[in-house]
Order: structure tokens, then sequence, then C-alpha cells
């Protein structure tokens, strides 16, 4: 019986034993797997894409001397970092972030910076790559620039006979900001529509699509980072009824029997045609345009003269299309020759002489006029053929000395003409006093 006890003691030592054993072996188990763990947890890697890269500048050296960024070619990177796995999944593209650092930036221009990485969830971490690894940034001022603004309306045509005036633009300037590089640049700005219309037949107003920029060499510039005063423009189209005339000239103090029309065959007008326009939808315009008057003695050999339209055709209320400012006027004078003769009293004489208590004769005994023709017909001329003429038609009659305009004209030609501008002086003598003195003798 005794033995048995002893055994039943023996066991339930050994039993004891073996799970202190136990418990101490879990024990030490489990902290060998947390050292294991531990030690694995440092050196997880993880790769995350679409980090964002930050490229606020305020409170650096760079906005210190007012300067922006005006465009990057990164927006985003991509890391390999080494974290704890208990804080590993705490790092994501939403709380790691790119940057740069713009510290001693002060001039503008384009610049590569490297780039850095930073949490913003307070975890730590060890670097491995940035991908990309640098960023290339365009640093400037922003300023701005007015800018005259010129319309621009390509796809349109106009009906028979109708033409575009000049286009307006309201505004006709907009002020531009921008980075100062890019501003610069701009010389030329459009107000673009394209708006297509047929047969336009009459005047109409516009709102303009967008602004067009370009530089002096009209390359378009880009607009992108650049803002505008305006958008809104309104283009308007005025529209004229146009038509090709014919320049001409008339001639002036012309003798009765003197071939005007032949001379006129001899007058080689150039440009043989102008273009003319009116604002009136419902002009008429005639198929001649009377470039001057031309006084008959002021056409000499040699003969040219320019004369400018412009005034004139404003004055008729018409618009200068031909690019034409003046027309010339020029005597062909191939065939013709000049020839001087001396008049003698009795080929001077009045006209248009008035019924009043007056008489009047010339004073003058001998004209020497100068006379135009063909060769072969001035050459049959004399004296003889040829009158010199004052009219007082125009007699101012408080005046008493008088002097009138001398008209010259041949009795037997219609081919020639007097080149002299000479005047005749009139004695004026009372009708009363003349009677008086042949009382006297």
């Amino acid at each position: 019986m005794s033995v048995l006890k002893n055994m039943g003691k023996r066991i339930e030592t050994g039993l004891t034993n073996n799970t202190r054993l136990a418990v101490i072996s879990l024990i030490l188990a489990i902290i060998v797997w947390l050292m294991i763990s531990m030690g694995l947890d440092q050196s997880a890697p993880k790769t995350i894409a679409h980090v964002p890269v930050n490229l606020d500048t305020m409170g650096t050296s760079l906005a210190d001397n007012d300067l922006s960024i005006i465009d990057s070619n990164v927006s985003e990177v991509e890391v390999k970092i080494k974290c704890s796995k208990t804080q590993i999944r705490n790092l994501n593209a939403d709380t790691l972030e790119a940057y740069v650092d713009f510290e001693n930036v002060t001039k503008s221009g384009k610049r590569t910076f490297p780039i850095k990485l930073r949490s913003t969830a307070g975890v730590s971490y060890e670097l491995e790559s940035i991908t990309p690894s640098v960023v290339t940034l365009n640093i400037d001022k922003y300023s701005t620039k007015e800018v005259p603004v010129t319309p621009r309306v390509p796809n349109i045509t106009f009906a028979e006979g109708k033409v575009p005036d000049e286009y307006t633009c309201e505004p006709n300037v907009v002020t531009i900001l921008g980075p100062s590089a890019q501003l610069d640049k701009v010389t030329k700005c459009y107000a673009y529509s394209d708006k297509a219309l047929t047969d336009v037949d009459a005047s109409f107003a516009i709102t303009s699509d967008s602004l067009q920029l370009y530089s002096d060499d009209d390359v378009a510039i880009d607009q992108q980072n650049m803002t505008f005063s305006t958008n809104s423009f309104v283009i308007t189209v005025p529209v004229l009824i146009q038509k090709n005339v014919t320049p001409v000239v008339q001639i002036t103090n012309v003798p009765e029997n003197f071939n005007k029309d032949a001379l006129l065959q001899k007058l080689i007008i150039n440009p043989e045609s102008l273009t003319i326009a009116s604002r009136n939808s419902n002009a008429e315009i005639s198929d001649t345009f009377e470039v001057q008057k031309i006084n008959l003695s002021d056409i000499d050999l040699g003969y040219s003269k320019d004369f400018d339209i412009n005034e004139k055709l404003t004055n008729l209320g018409m618009i200068n299309k031909s690019g034409e400012a003046t027309v010339n006027v020029r005597l062909e004078d191939t065939g013709l020759t000049r020839k001087e003769i001396t008049l003698d009293s009795s080929s001077i004489q009045l006209s248009d002489i008035p019924r009043d208590s007056y008489t009047y004769e010339p004073i003058i005994k001998k004209l020497t006029i100068t006379i135009v023709g063909p060769a072969e017909v001035l050459d049959q001329l004399s004296s003889k053929d040829f009158v010199a003429d004052a009219s007082l038609l125009n007699l101012d009659k408080s005046e008493q000395k008088l002097s009138f305009d001398a008209n010259i004209s041949c009795l037997t030609s219609d081919e020639v003409w007097s080149v002299t501008k000479a005047k005749i002086p009139i004695m004026k003598t009372s009708r009363v006093e003349e009677t008086t003195a042949a009382e006297e003798e």
C-alpha cells in the first residue's frame, strides 16, 4: 500500500515539473516569434504611384522676388520606400508629398530642381527612389500688357457689287495678364469669329468666338497661363456698294470752234480704272469719275500732272478702294509743236460790253501769244487767223482800272490752241466826257 502511494507522488511531481517546462517553452517561443516578426517589419518595401508634386512657393525667396511657377514638366511621381509593417499601411499617395526647395531662387527662366519627399502623416520611412527624380520649371514674373484688337472674320462672302469697309471691334483694346516672357512676344491680337455667311449685302455685327495672339513674325503664341480683361468683343462689318469707274477730265475755257474731243484723246490718264465705293447701299455710282477740270491754256507741250482724288471722293461721300491716291494726266504731244505769233490791235477785241454811260477800249496795241498744235497746221497760220477777246460779262462797274483775261481763239483751225495767259487792260471813259471833248474841238 505504501508502495502505491510513493509511486503516485512521483507521478504527480513529474507532471507538475513538465507543465512548468511547457509554459516556459511557450513563453520563450512567443518572445522569439515577436523578435523575428519585428526584425522582418523594419525592411518591408513599398512602391507608391501618383504622389503629387507640391509647388507651393509661399514664404520662399522665389515669392519674395515676385516670381511664379509658369509651368512644370512633372505633376506626380512614383516612390519606393521601406517602412515598418505596422506603419506602412499609413503611407500612400495621400499621406506622402513630393516637393521642391525654392530657397535662393531669385531669377526667372527655366531651371531644373531635385524632387524631395516628405510624409504628411508623421510616419518614418526610408526612401529608396523617386521617379522622376527632377522637375523642370519655367519661372517668370506675371505682368500686364495692353494690346490693340483687330477683328478677323474670314468665312464671309459678299453679294455682287458689295464689299466690306474696314472692320471695327468694340472694345478695340484688351489688357492681358501673363508671364512676362510670353507677353513680350505679343504684338498682334485678333478677335476671331468663324461664323460663315454668304452673299452678304448689308452691314452687320457679330460677337467674336475667341482671341488669337501672334508675334511680330506671325507666329501663334501659346495663351496658357494668360488671362484677358474681357473675352467678349463685338465685330462690326460695314458693307459698301462698289464699282470700277473710268477716270475722266474736262477741258474748260475752250473756244467755240475748238475740237475738244480731239485733244481729250491726246490726254493719257493713268490709271485707266478706279475702284470707288459708297456706304449708302442705295447709291448709284456713275461709270465715270471726273478727276479734274483743266484750263485749256494749261495744256502745253510736256504737260503732265498728278491730281489727288481722295479729297474729292470724300466730298462726294465716296471711298477710294483702288489703292491709288492720285491720277496722272499727261499730254501725248507726239506730232505737236509750239509757235509764237504777235497780234496787232485789229485782232484784239472786247465782247459782252455793257450798255451804260461808258465806253470801253483795249489799251494795248500788240499781244504776243504762244500756240500749240500740229506742225503742219501751224506752218500755215499767221496773226490774221487769231483773235484775242476780253469778255466784260462779269464787269464790276465800280472799278475804274480794268483788266480782263485774253481768250485766244483760232478762226481757221479747230486743232490749235493758245497756252498764253495774258490780260488785256481796258480804258473806261464816260460818254459825257467824250461828248464834251468833241464839242470843245
